[in-house]
């Protein structure tokens, strides 16, 4: 981030700063808990909750980002709890696994995206109005969140549970009497959705809101 940027933010001081990564957090809690976070697509769910990690992480940075993956992660791994049928499979079979497979993806997902948004948008000045390209930065870092929490996650839920996957009923219960084969599919197609649907959301969405905020943040400056 550029000198002009930190000068940007820390006029608000840490208050600022404080309010808007609760109000994130906070809706990230309730997107979870309350389910309008997800959509499920067969025995694994879409989610949406990329969405205000990426906020998070590209307007405050990083560490923001990763406090907000992180707390995704967990809330993620609680549904795990009886509140998700998938979850509390991979749950019984190894909690450790579980907790990494909902965690890590997650954190990386919220703190990736900062990363890359200072890259790429590292010679603008923070809050111009009407930057062309900030507004590449900002759709490639909101897109990029989506696109490594399917990834990681998805990478993390094969590379832990492959056995399972092959030889526990209850998984293939849940994955409606699916064998080897037929899970690798899936994968591969759940990606393929996961990735598009979520991305698309991220690039719309997701620019728009980081925009609009970035403005009210200027206009309050």
């Amino acid at each position: 981030m550029t000198k002009t940027a930190k000068t940007s933010v820390s006029k608000f001081g840490r208050t600022q700063t404080l309010v808007i990564t609760s109000l994130l957090a906070a809706l990230i809690m309730i997107m979870t808990f309350t389910g309008i976070g997800y959509i499920p697509i067969g025995p694994l769910k879409l989610t949406f909750l990329v969405l205000p990690v990426a906020i998070g992480s590209i307007i405050l940075g990083p560490k923001i980002g990763l406090l907000l993956g992180t707390i995704f992660g967990l809330s993620s791994f609680i549904t795990c709890f009886g509140l998700d049928a998938f979850g509390a499979v991979l749950l019984s079979i190894n909690p450790l696994y579980t907790f990494l497979t909902c965690v890590v993806p997650r954190m990386l997902c919220g703190f990736l995206p900062g990363l890359i948004y200072r890259g790429l948008a590292a010679n603008n000045k923070f809050l111009a109005k009407h930057d062309k390209q900030d507004i590449v930065a900002t759709s490639i870092a909101s897109v990029s969140t989506a696109l490594i929490n399917t990834l990681f996650f998805l990478g993390f839920m094969w590379f832990l549970f492959a056995q399972d996957f092959l030889n526990n009923e209850e998984v293939i219960e849940v994955l409606g009497g699916t064998v080897i084969g037929s899970f690798k599919t899936l994968i591969v197609a759940f990606a393929g959705i996961n990735a598009i649907i979520e991305s698309a959301t991220a690039l719309i969405l997701g620019t728009a809101i980081i925009k609009a905020l970035k403005y009210c943040l200027k206009r309050l400056s």
